[in-house]
């Protein structure tokens, strides 16, 4: 059996999620958005600032169900991209999304704005 600490075989789900975040069908896009913990979890807190964060800035073009689930999985994110000392790599994304032309993402968004800001020095 493959051990967990071969890193190739850790990354394997990973690399499966990460994938389906581009797939045509939107049911394995919004999966891959509600385990966004894991593979930020997978990927450690400097991985995720430089490679998944602007991965879906990127990424923001989609379905508006996409982007509420995205709206929803940032406003937790900041234990994932290492802290509050981090937490402003979050802003680009949520920002973007909160000029979004659908109110729903524009709502989710700014709830995650607020989120984000609540865990911020002197909150």
């Amino acid at each position: 059996l493959p051990s967990m600490n071969d890193p190739e075989q850790s990354l394997y789900p990973v690399a499966v999620l990460i994938d389906e975040l581009k797939h045509e069908d939107i049911q394995l896009r919004l999966n891959s958005i509600r385990r966004l913990s894991t593979i930020a979890v997978a990927l450690g807190p400097e991985r995720t600032r430089n490679e998944l964060i602007p991965f879906l800035n990127e990424s923001i073009d989609d379905e508006d169900e996409v982007l509420v689930a995205l709206a929803e999985e940032l406003g937790g994110f900041v234990e994932y991209v290492g802290g509050l000392e981090y937490a402003p790599v979050l802003l680009g994304p949520l920002e973007t999304l909160a000029t979004v032309e659908e109110t729903l993402v524009r709502d989710k968004s700014v709830e995650a704005l607020n989120k984000v800001s609540r865990q911020g020095p002197g909150a």
